[in-house]
C-alpha cells in the first residue's frame, strides 16, 4: 500500500494508505472482510491537512478519520481504508497528492490493489479536504462513475456527484474556489511588493543572524539582530570576500559548532544563500529584481537591522564584489548577467560512471561522525590525468576519501555479477496481470458502440457528446495506469531470468539500475595512516552491503 514516509529522514509531508484499524484487528483474528461488513457499504476515509503545525505527528488527520468513521455509520456505511495526505495543499495545481490520486484509482476499480479490500466511495469531514480545483473534482467524479453509483459523504451529508445536476454545481463551486485562491495569492504578492517598496521588513522563516517573531514580548521577525549569530554571519561575508571557497566557509562554521537558524549543520548551499542575500546590508530582491527607489534608482534600504560600515566593516560594495564571482545564467539576487556574457550549453545531467552515487564515504568527518556522503565521479585533469578518473566525497564537512574509478568498477562489477549468478540465475520472470484490463476493454467497446450509433444515425450527437467526452477521459486515465503497471513489472523482473549475456547487452543506465537493486551501499573506507595514496588498490577497504535476495518475490 502507499507510504511515502522516509524513516531515515522524518518529514511533515507524506502520503499513505492503510487498512482501517478495526478491520485490520478483525482480519488478524482470522475474520473475513465479508463477515465484518455485514451488508454495510465499504468506504475510504480520506483525510488531509494543508499545513501540519504539530511536527508531522499526523494528529489532525487522525481526528478527521475518527469523524469520518462516525459519519459513515449514519448512512449504513463503514470505513474500511484510511488514505491521507499530510501537509499538502489542495489549492495549487503543481502540488501532487499521491493518496488522493491512489484513492481515485482504487475507487474506479472497486477495491484496494494490495489488500483486495472492496470500496464503493469515500467520506471526508468536508469536500474541501478532497477537492478544491476543477481538475480534482473531475477525477473523483470519474472514479465514482466508473464504479457505478459511487458514494461520497461530505461531513454528515451524502453528495450525489454522479448525478449531472449535482456534478455541475460541484464543478462550478470548485472553479469558484480556485478563483478565490488565485485572488488571495495576488493580494499576498501585491502586499509583499508594497512592503518592499516601503522598505518594511517582511514575514518569512527566521533568517540566521536575526531574531524570530515573538508574541511576548511582541517582536517582528527578521528585524532585530541576533547578538550571538551576527558575528558569525559577518565572518562568513568577510571570508567569502577574501576569496575563501563556499566549502571552506561551510567547514569552518561546522568546526565552530555553529548551528543554522533551524538548528542543523551548515551546507554549502545554505552558506551561499545567506551570504548572497542582500538583506545583510539592507537590500531586498523581489521577483528577481533589486527593489530600488523610484526617484533615485538607488537600492531601497529596509527598516530591519543590517550591517554597519564602521563596526562590521562590510558594505553594499562588499556584496557587489562577492556577487561578481557568483555564476548564474538567470537573474540572481537582483544581479543581471551581461547581455553578451557567454553561457555554457545547458545539457541534461546524466551519470557517466558505473558506481557513482552508490559509493559512500566512510571517513570520520569534522563533526566527529561517519560522513556517509555520496562519492561522485570526477574527470582526471592536469598532472593527475595519468592516474585516470576518480571517485571522491565532496562534503564540505569532510576531508573526504577518493579512489580511482577503474579498479573500483572492475572489483565491484565482479562482485555484483557473482551475486546475481548465485541468487538469480535460472529464475523465471513472472508478470502480475493488471487489474484494469477488463474494465478498459469494456470502456473501449462502449465508446466504439456509441460512435457507431452516431455514425449510423441511430444516436444523436448532442445527447451523446458529454458521455463520449467522459469515456475518453476514463479511457485515457486507465491507459496511463496500464503503462505505469507495465513499467513497474519490468522493474520487478529486472533481475529475474539472469544471465551474463544479459549484462553484456545492457546500457550504462540499465546496469546502474541493476546495481541499485542488488547493492544497498558501498562504504569506501579511508586509506590507513602510513599507507601511501599511490599504494596498490586495496579491495578490503570497500565494504559492500547487499540487498537481501529473499526480498525479491518469486526468485
Amino acid at each position: 500500500m502507499l507510504d511515502t514516509r522516509n524513516q531515515a529522514r522524518r518529514s511533515k509531508t507524506f502520503s499513505r494508505s492503510y487498512v482501517a484499524p478495526p478491520l485490520q484487528a478483525w482480519l488478524d483474528e482470522g475474520g473475513t472482510v465479508e463477515d465484518w461488513l455485514r451488508g454495510r457499504t465499504p468506504l475510504i476515509s480520506y483525510a488531509r491537512v494543508s499545513a501540519d503545525r504539530l511536527n508531522g505527528d499526523a494528529i489532525a488527520v487522525g481526528r478527521q478519520h475518527k469523524n469520518n468513521t462516525r459519519n459513515a455509520e449514519l448512512h449504513g456505511c463503514v470505513v474500511v481504508l484510511h488514505y491521507e495526505d499530510n501537509n499538502l495543499t489542495a489549492a495549487r495545481r503543481e502540488v501532487m497528492r499521491p493518496a488522493f490520486r491512489q484513492m481515485c484509482t482504487d475507487i474506479a476499480h472497486g477495491q484496494e490493489e494490495v489488500s483486495g479490500v472492496p470500496v464503493r466511495g469515500c467520506v471526508a469531514v468536508e469536500k474541501e479536504r478532497v477537492y478544491r480545483l476543477p481538475r480534482d473534482f473531475v477525477a473523483l467524479q470519474d472514479a465514482l462513475v466508473m464504479i457505478g453509483n459511487g458514494i461520497f459523504i461530505d461531513g454528515k451529508a451524502p453528495l450525489n456527484l454522479v448525478d449531472d445536476g449535482t456534478a455541475i454545481v460541484g464543478l462550478v463551486s470548485s472553479g469558484a474556489e480556485e478563483a478565490e485562491v488565485k485572488k488571495v495569492r495576488e493580494r499576498t504578492a501585491r502586499n509583499a511588493a508594497d512592503r518592499a517598496e516601503e522598505g518594511r521588513s517582511y514575514g518569512a522563516p527566521r533568517r540566521f543572524g536575526w531574531l524570530g517573531a515573538s508574541k511576548d514580548p511582541f517582536r517582528v521577525g527578521n528585524k532585530h539582530q541576533n547578538a550571538e549569530e551576527w558575528p558569525h554571519l559577518i565572518d562568513m561575508i568577510k571570508m567569502r570576500h577574501a576569496g575563501k571557497s563556499w566549502r571552506g566557509i561551510t567547514a569552518e562554521m561546522n568546526r565552530r559548532k555553529v548551528k543554522t537558524a533551524r538548528g542543523g549543520a551548515w551546507s554549502e548551499q545554505g552558506v551561499k544563500g545567506l551570504v548572497t542575500n542582500p538583506a545583510w546590508w539592507g537590500g531586498r530582491v523581489l521577483n528577481g529584481e533589486m527593489v530600488r527607489d523610484a526617484k533615485t534608482s538607488e537600492p531601497t534600504i529596509g527598516d530591519w537591522d543590517h550591517a554597519d560600515e564602521k563596526s562590521d566593516e562590510v558594505t553594499y560594495e562588499t556584496w557587489q564584489s562577492i556577487m561578481t564571482g557568483v555564476q548564474a545564467n538567470r537573474l540572481h539576487r537582483g544581479m543581471r548577467n551581461k547581455e553578451d556574457a557567454e553561457r555554457p550549453d545547458q545539457e541534461m545531467r546524466t551519470r557517466v560512471y558505473l558506481f557513482s552515487g552508490h559509493l559512500r564515504c566512510g571517513r570520520i568527518n569534522d563533526l566527529e561522525e561517519v560522513c556517509y556522503s555520496k562519492l561522485t565521479g570526477n574527470k582526471a585533469s592536469g598532472k593527475n590525468a595519468k592516474y585516470g578518473d576518480y571517485y571522491r566525497c565532496g562534503d564540505a564537512n569532510c576531508r573526504g576519501v577518493g579512489r580511482r574509478v577503474a579498479p573500483v568498477d572492475e572489483h565491484l562489477e565482479g562482485l555484483v555479477l557473482a551475486f546475481l549468478d548465485q541468487y538469480f540465475s535460472g529464475s523465471e520472470a513472472t508478470t502480475s496481470p493488471w487489474r484494469g484490463k477488463d474494465k478498459l476493454a469494456h470502456l473501449r467497446k462502449k465508446r466504439r458502440d456509441i460512435r457507431d450509433s452516431v455514425a449510423s444515425g441511430t444516436g444523436d450527437w448532442s445527447d451523446l457528446s458529454d458521455l463520449l467526452m467522459r469515456l475518453d477521459r476514463n479511457i485515457k486515465t486507465l491507459e496511463c495506469e496500464e503503462k505505469g503497471h507495465l513499467k513497474a513489472e519490468a522493474k520487478r523482473n529486472l533481475l529475474r531470468g539472469w544471465s551474463r549475456a544479459k549484462w553484456d547487452d545492457m546500457e550504462l543506465s540499465e546496469k546502474r539500475e541493476v546495481i541499485g537493486q542488488a547493492v544497498t551501499s558501498v562504504v569506501v573506507m579511508p586509506i590507513p595512516e602510513g599507507v601511501s595514496d599511490k599504494a596498490p588498490f586495496d579491495p578490503t577497504l570497500l565494504k559492500v552491503s547487499w540487498a537481501p535476495p529473499w526480498s525479491y518475490e518469486g526468485c
